[in-house]
């Protein structure tokens, strides 16, 4: 009686046999055609959830079959350490970050291998370790020699109470998660890189070089927002201030006001009397400057049509038009976008026109458009845009022009008299990199009140993170108060000196660390230059679709600088980029342990072996798809594996199977099966890949019924070899224990179908 399908039987030995017979050990200096499989390095959370097997088994699928194919494939894994979710668990648990993060590390280490994916974990890279943040300080170091990491101010959510900045997913209904303070916007002083100077790089064209979703690139165009426009200056009346407001479409004889941000000079200056308006005025700035402290740009940006803001007093000259306009402070104009002041033309612009009609403002036509309306606009429906076609009317030299015409003209215009400039304007802002936080790498700087910022010398490098320090907020960031690490001598004069007390944001250790895979304990660089030529770019990266604006952009703008550095030849980390899907809980709601709908894959395992679950990852949606776990289609996979186990260990256990006939219809199933596969597996479709394995096994059952060997050993070997990628474990134990090889499935070649498929009935 041949034993059914017990995996738990077989699993475990094969994970360990591979491991001795080192089957998964990658190569750097092989000959072969190198193949390099990313996936973005999953966040030190403590224990693997199905998601992680979802996100991992697709590429471990490709990376498989790449290799039968005679691919050399890197396929390597880290941990993303650093971040505040670790300093959380210090302060909540009273545990160090340290020892959480690397006890989480080892859990979801032996998890992985659990998986059964042929990740070589000899190139592990872990971003919490000095020889890795050590080479962050080195890009810091590189970047601040080039002025593209510089000391500046911005806007951040800040807790009076704890004195610190506060991220956006730590401020719960406008207050401190830890405190309860109400959360108020503060210009703090921080680190930046300048990414700005590589917005231009950044943009993608039509067509890329590289193979990127669109949806991808389509995001980050927007979010670099270029727009070419001009810069038109406006002198206010009884100062010395002016103001300058960008504009893409200066309908300069329809303006009749402008609007600053709470942010900007001028607001500023009203609110510490250097610039002298009206009591009542300045009361009523101060007090509107106080309550869009308390929103979040988000907040500001979000409110849509409900417009807000405060007459300043004064009045600043449109000189194009000749007349003066109102200057007010509004909230919806943002203080790091554009100049931070906009020029108010709502005949011409929608949220211009619902500003005015709240505040009974002038509204003045200047363009007639194809409907021939020239009646006074009083609804928005009447409001003519850039880029709608139309006349230019009541603007003086401008009548009778195009409106896109006339737009020119107002720019030429205005340049010729030197109140204005052409220029290109960006969306994307400076990044801030700083974070007044423990978990994280420290900046490489030194503050010395004579010689000021100090860079540390590459060759004091790394500046380990202390373990001794006070996890919980006093005002100041937990690193200040180790005082035997903060103070310092300052390298340049000796005199005593501090250690900067910030750390880097965690996106800067994910922006590169694909390239400290390829050499993790390399100490002459952050990597081997010579073997990034040789095994990089990237030749795939799977990751998630949240990563869009962030991560990839981040890692697309360090690209260019080690390029710029002449460390790389090219200017894209990745040939082509997928992103993944998310698997929802059985209740067809996202998995939390609150709702108790979490699937844990250690239970999964348990129940039906690893094979199982990967296959159902695999055939349970697209792998860009979002759908929920269903326990009745996983254990129809596992009936499916139970099947196949069935067949090779009830017919093919005698190997010498003499003058066998086979059934030649079953033949060309099965090289359009493989074909199909090969196909599909490179296309990542790995759902209709096992769709059309279980379709050839439907007839694989009924052709035995009559025959007992329905297929040769030889082609019964080349099914088995379609399927090892999915499922590893099981197709190895009946390669070597069926047929008796003795090397592994995963090191055979792939089964090769050439030219057309088809049969011709006798």
């Amino acid at each position: 009686m041949v034993n059914r399908y017990q995996p738990q039987e077989f699993e475990k030995k094969w994970a360990e046999q591979w491991k001795k017979e080192k089957i998964n050990i990658f190569n750097p200096d092989s000959n072969k055609e190198k193949y390099y499989v990313l996936v973005e390095l999953p966040y030190t959370s403590g224990d693997l959830h199905i998601g992680h097997w979802f996100t991992f088994t697709h590429p471990d699928v490709l990376s498989r079959f790449k290799r039968m194919n005679g691919f050399n494939v890197f396929f390597p894994m880290g941990y993303d350490a650093f971040g505040l979710p670790a300093e959380n668990a210090a302060i909540k648990r009273k545990i160090h970050p340290k020892d959480w993060t690397m006890k989480n590390i080892e859990t979801m280490t032996k998890q992985f291998q659990q998986m059964g994916t042929m990740i070589d974990w000899d190139w592990m890279t872990i971003t919490c370790l000095p020889e890795y943040y050590r080479w962050n300080q080195w890009i810091f170091l590189k970047m601040y020699e080039k002025g593209l990491a510089f000391r500046g101010k911005t806007l951040s959510n800040w807790c009076p109470s704890c004195q610190t900045v506060i991220a956006n997913e730590n401020i719960e209904n406008g207050k401190c998660w830890r405190c309860g303070e109400t959360v108020v916007q503060k210009d703090v002083e921080q680190w930046f890189l300048k990414i700005t100077d590589y917005a231009e790089q950044l943009i993608w064209d039509d067509k890329p070089k590289v193979d990127w979703p669109t949806s991808v690139r389509t995001g980050q165009n927007n979010w670099i927002g270029k727009k070419s426009g001009i810069n038109i200056d406006y002198p206010v009346k009884n100062t010395e201030e002016t103001i300058t407001c960008f504009t893409t479409a200066p309908v300069n004889f329809g303006m009749t006001f402008i609007v600053v941000a709470p942010e900007h000079d001028l607001v500023k200056k009203i609110i510490s009397g250097e610039i002298k308006v009206d009591s009542k005025c300045k009361k009523e700035i101060e007090e509107y400057y106080k309550k869009a402290q308390e929103k979040t740009e988000m907040d500001r940006l979000m409110e849509g049509k409900k417009k807000t803001g405060v007459f300043t007093g004064l009045y600043a000259t449109n000189r194009i038009a000749g007349w003066d306009v109102p200057v007010w402070v509004a909230d919806f104009a943002i203080g790091n976008v554009g100049t931070g002041a906009v020029q108010g033309c709502p005949g011409h612009d929608y949220k211009d026109f619902e500003f005015a009609k709240k505040f009974n403002l002038p509204i003045i036509r200047v363009v007639v458009g194809e409907d021939g309306d020239q009646s006074e606009i009083k609804e928005s429906r009447q409001i003519i845009v850039k880029g709608m076609k139309g006349k230019m009317v009541n603007s003086k030299f401008l009548n009778g022009l195009e409106f896109s015409e006339g737009l020119e003209k107002t720019m030429d215009y205005a340049e010729e008299k030197g109140w204005g400039k052409r220029v290109f304007s960006y969306h994307i802002r400076d990044w801030s990199i700083s974070r007044q936080r423990y978990w994280g790498t420290p900046v490489p700087v030194i503050h010395c009140i004579d010689c000021g910022i100090v860079p540390v010398p590459e060759n004091n490098l790394p500046i380990e993170l202390p373990y001794e320090v006070d996890f919980t907020p006093h005002g100041k960031p937990p690193l200040a108060t180790n005082e035997k690490w903060l103070n310092v001598k300052c390298p340049k004069c000796g005199k005593p000196a501090k250690r900067d007390a910030e750390t880097l944001d965690t996106f800067f250790d994910s922006a590169w660390y694909w390239f400290r895979y390829l050499s993790p304990q390399y100490e002459k660089g952050p990597f081997d230059e010579l073997r990034a030529s040789r095994l990089t770019p990237v030749d795939v990266y799977f990751g998630g679709s949240e990563h869009t604006l962030g991560h990839t952009l981040y890692a697309r703008f360090f690209t260019k600088f080690f390029q710029s550095l002449k460390m790389l030849n090219y200017d894209e980390f990745a040939l082509k980029r997928i992103q993944h899907g998310i698997v929802l809980g059985p209740d067809g709601s996202k998995m939390s342990k609150s709702k108790g709908n979490v699937i844990n894959p250690d239970d999964v395992v348990i129940e039906y072996g690893s094979d199982t679950a990967r296959l159902y990852l695999c055939f349970m949606m697209p792998y860009e798809g979002t759908g929920a776990w269903s326990t009745q289609t996983i254990a129809g996979v596992n009936r499916f594996l139970g099947r196949i186990w069935k067949i090779y260990q009830e017919q093919y256990q005698r190997l010498n199977i003499k003058d066998q006939k086979e059934d030649e219809r079953l033949i060309i199933k099965l090289k359009k099966t493989i074909k199909k596969v090969t196909e599909e597996i490179s296309n990542i479709k790995m759902n209709t890949s096992i769709a059309a394995m279980m379709e050839f096994l439907n007839d694989f059952e009924k052709s035995l019924a009559p025959n007992p060997y329905s297929l040769t050993p030889e082609h019964a070997k080349q099914f088995l070899q379609i399927l090892a990628p999915f499922a590893p474990f099981m197709t190895e134990e009946i390669w070597r224990n069926v047929f008796g090889e003795k090397e592994s499935i995963h090191l055979s070649t792939w089964p090769k179908v050439e030219g057309e498929i088809s049969f011709d009935p006798p």
